[in-house]
Order: C-alpha cells, then structure tokens, then sequence
C-alpha cells in the first residue's frame, strides 16, 4: 500500500469549514499569534473584545552606539498601565564586531531616547536587585566575548507589577559603546498580564 497525501488546498478547504462551524460564546477565550511587522505577539484574551488576558512579545532590535546607562534601542510597542510582568529574557542574535556590547533591559514609564539617560528598572541583567538574573550577567554582544543564542532571563525576580505606569522597555548600554561597531541586534522577550501591547 502506498502513503495518501493531502494536499495544501485540501488543508485549507477544511480549516475554513472548521472555522465556520465553531461557535464562539461569550465565555470563549482566544489565542492568537501576530506578526505585528517589527515583533511576534502572543495573546490568550477574552472575545469580548477587551484585550485583557496574558501575553508575549519578541521582538528583535538594533542596539546603537550609546554611553554607559544610556538607552542603546528600544522596543517598538509598549505594555499598558496595570501590566504584571511574568517573564523577560535577552538573547544575541547578532554580535558587534568590536569588543563592546553589554546591555540589559529596563523598564520605564515614559519613552526614553537612544543615547539618552535611562533612569529606568532594570528586569534583565546583571544589576538587577537581588541578583536574581538567569545567568547573573548582562547580555553580551561583544565580538570576541559575546556568544550567539546565550540568553538571560530575569531568573527569579518577583512580577514586576507596573500600577498605573505604563511600561516601555529599553536594551540600556551597561559600558560604554559610544564605540562600538557593527550591526549588533538583541531578541527582547517579555510575558505579562494585562492588557495587549500598543505601538509606540
């Protein structure tokens, strides 16, 4: 006996049937994956509408020259007012070509300038309250010390609840990489509850 295949039209043909005969109710929950053009979102969230659930958000971001506790990139959404944070993590997709790049992620409640002071919180990183950060380091892009895909994660950092804050999230210069040379680019994770992103 031979294998049947099934066709690409085929699959598509009975996704939208099924899609049609799902009935949603007012208590129904949604998943659903975006690629919003700059980052990937994830969102578990009522139908009504309201945007309230659990979410994730990746993105992919470009980290300029900066100096040292200076805003080196920045995310293109930000999460609304009464955003718990359950999860954040850094990962090098691309490294500098210079021995420069240490960065860490910071929450803040205003946009704040590449270049400029930071003054924000930092969730991800080595000078993180507690030392909690999963490994204890700040993420590194440098060209000889830096290594591709070596992620970390806020580790066992309580939520981070933001209140009535909005909340931005920076990749902050942790030496000086006014220097620096290269395209290096770090992936920002974060998990939260609340309500879904907003472009900035």
């Amino acid at each position: 006996m031979g294998t049947k295949r099934v066709g690409l039209a085929r699959i598509e043909a009975l996704l939208e049937n099924l899609k049609r005969e799902i009935s949603f109710g007012a208590g129904t929950n949604i998943v659903q994956v975006a690629d919003t053009g700059n980052g990937v979102q994830r969102s578990v969230s009522s139908q009504a509408g309201t945007g309230y659930g659990i979410h994730e958000y990746y993105e992919v971001v470009s980290v300029s020259t900066a100096d040292d506790d200076d805003v080196a990139a920045s995310c293109s959404v930000y999460l609304p007012a009464q955003a718990v944070i359950i999860e954040a993590a850094l990962i090098p997709v691309e490294l500098a070509t210079s021995n420069h790049g240490l960065v860490a992620l910071e929450v803040h409640s205003a946009a704040i300038a590449d270049d400029a002071a930071s003054a924000g919180t930092e969730i991800v990183g080595e000078d993180v309250s507690g030392n909690v950060s999963v490994p204890d380091n700040d993420c590194d892009l440098d060209a000889t010390a830096g290594v591709l895909g070596k992620g970390i994660t806020m580790g066992t950092l309580a939520y981070v609840e933001r209140g009535t804050a909005a909340t931005y999230l920076h990749v902050t210069a942790k030496e000086d990489l006014s220097s620096m040379t290269g395209s290096p680019k770090v992936g920002v994770y974060v998990k939260w509850l609340g309500q879904a992103p907003v472009d900035v």
